[in-house]
């Protein structure tokens, strides 16, 4: 078994962690797993519902049965504390059970994404040493066709529910022979509970690791202080749990104050209204596309289905428009609390709170035990309030990577972490979001942040998706080029290109207006519904060179 953590995650490489909240002060021996389960149970809260799953319900009690009779079979395998773990589902129960058993005997969880193929897998696993695969029988063809060039996986675990075929160990048959207690492991708080890979917007995948104390500082201080979590709630979505917006969204957060998760498999818009109204949703975590999709393809869910349940909406992942705001609040009567989070911070660091006036032109506000600034790329001192710059923060979260010195040491400077994002601290202390920073475009000397010109483009109803990149040009080194997916009876063409040109020209500087557009069907997503925009970019930068 590989136990060994690579030099790159000791403490002196690592982010200048800070625990300002009573709520972040942990004690030394801490495990996330009985932090979310057994504590509720042992308060009285073991008939709560943890998980709702289409019709089924598993209550605490029964979810903490779960975790320990997977966790009894994974020690009877040989896993070990340290041991790397890959967790590999769509959204489903099996995949909380999976990674709570992990953490829970002192392992760490390690969330695939579905739609990995074989040769993304051989990189993850491989550079993650990991020892143990537990997969759903659906997503099992990619292992299997990766298992021979595995390094280090000497044990397959299937959850066989379509009956696929399979000469692994079965899920069920392990459980349901195992013990129903288990004594957690000793875990410290800095121990790692969790590793999560980068989607890959921005290159090569990169493993970020999350320690027990770190998992449960998320749910301490964004949903605590920002989305006010309650037992009586029901978290709901469709972000997937391998992504760090969902592992929060549904599982940490409303198993940390004994509330229930909606699970549903590949949800689309129609299966979220339904999800809401059958399980009675009341915070709904998404992204901006998913909203826009419910907004477009059923403009009257909030008629048709039961909706009341909602006290909030949440998103993250790409930059929320006014426009998909207050559409969203015109037909739900709910707002939406747009957030900035990364895989390697965990969750959301900076956002509105509940109760606040909400400007949809800005993020928000740090979230209560993060600090952030605005600073100069190049000197890293702080920029003049009203000047954009790149954002640094730091909080009980922060940037470390797995085996990954040279990326570890660009992502930090004096401690604090950089996630990458161009930002502006506005004198009302908000911080309103400009682009990424590999998303800025520089023409003719001007500095153009693409997000904020497909927001203005977003506004015209002929526009279904917009992306905009900075594509190479002789004369001004790049020009701002928008990728528009029109809506079904609009006709792409000259005229469009002048109408959405002369919008933008009359709504933001002229010089940040799209010289060159191009229709297209659709648009490069990752799994978790990030356009990827370095593909654009390096499709425009190839023809340009050709």
């Amino acid at each position: 078994m590989q136990e060994n953590v690579p030099e790159s995650y000791l403490p002196d490489d690592g982010p200048q962690l800070i625990h300002p909240l009573p709520e972040l002060h942990y004690p030394e021996e801490i495990n996330v797993a009985t932090r979310l389960v057994d504590r509720h149970v042992e308060e009285g809260r073991g008939d709560n519902v943890a998980i709702r799953f289409g019709d089924a319900e598993i209550t605490y009690a029964e979810l903490r049965t779960r975790v320990n009779r997977l966790g009894n079979a994974l020690k009877e395998r040989g896993v070990e504390p340290g041991d790397r773990v890959v967790v590999r589902f769509t959204n489903r129960p099996e995949a909380v059970v999976s990674c709570l058993a992990a953490q829970k005997i002192g392992a760490v969880a390690l969330p695939s994404m579905k739609l990995l193929r074989a040769k993304e897998l051989v990189h993850i696993i491989n550079n993650a040493e990991a020892s143990t695969v537990i997969v759903y029988d659906d997503l099992l063809d990619e292992i299997d066709e990766a298992l021979p060039d595995l390094d280090t996986v000497d044990d397959v675990i299937v959850v066989q529910r379509h009956g696929i075929e399979h000469d692994h160990a079965d899920y069920d048959d392990l459980t349901a022979a195992a013990d129903d207690d288990l004594d957690a492991h000793p875990t410290t708080r800095d121990d790692l509970a969790l590793m999560l890979y980068t989607s890959g917007t921005t290159g090569q995948p990169k493993g970020a690791t999350h320690t027990h104390r770190q998992v449960l500082a998320t749910a301490d201080s964004y949903a605590n202080y920002c989305l006010n979590a309650a037992e009586d709630d029901v978290f709901g979505g469709n972000p997937p749990l391998p992504f760090a917006y969902g592992y929060g969204d549904l599982l940490t957060f409303p198993l940390r104050v004994g509330a229930t998760t909606s699970l549903v498999e590949n949800a689309g818009p129609g299966d979220l209204l339904e999800a809401i109204e059958n399980h009675g949703i009341t915070v709904l975590c998404s992204i901006p596309t998913a909203f826009n999709q419910m907004l477009s393809k059923f403009p009257d869910g909030h008629e048709n289905y039961d909706t009341d349940s909602l006290r909030l909406a949440v998103s993250a992942g790409e930059p929320l428009t006014h426009n998909t705001f207050n559409r969203f609040k015109d037909a739900y009567g709910v707002e939406i609390y747009d957030g900035i989070g990364t895989t390697e911070m965990l969750h959301i660091f900076v956002s509105h709170r509940e109760g606040q006036e909400i400007d949809p032109g800005a993020t928000g506000y740090p979230v209560p035990g993060y600090e952030c600034k605005v600073i100069d790329p190049d000197t890293g001192e702080e920029v003049p309030r009203g000047e954009a710059g790149l954002l640094a923060v730091r909080g009980p979260t922060g940037i470390s990577y797995w085996d990954r010195p040279d990326k570890q040491a660009e992502a930090l400077v004096d401690g604090w972490s950089l996630p990458g994002d161009i930002y502006v601290h506005r004198e009302d202390d908000r911080l309103e979001y400009k682009s990424r920073e590999d998303d800025l475009i520089i023409s003719s000397g001007y500095n153009i942040p693409g997000p904020e010109v497909e927001a203005v483009i977003e506004e015209r109803e002929e526009v279904s998706e917009v992306a905009v990149i900075g594509a190479p040009d002789e004369e001004r080194g790049q020009i701002v080029k928008a990728f528009v997916v029109p809506i079904a009876d609009a006709k792409a063409g000259e005229d469009l290109t002048e109408t959405i040109q002369t919008h933008v020209k009359n709504t933001l500087a002229p010089y940040k207006y799209p010289r060159a557009v191009e229709y297209v069907d659709e648009l490069p997503r990752t799994e978790t519904g990030k356009i990827q925009r370095v593909k654009l970019r390096e499709r425009e930068r190839d023809q340009h060179e050709d």
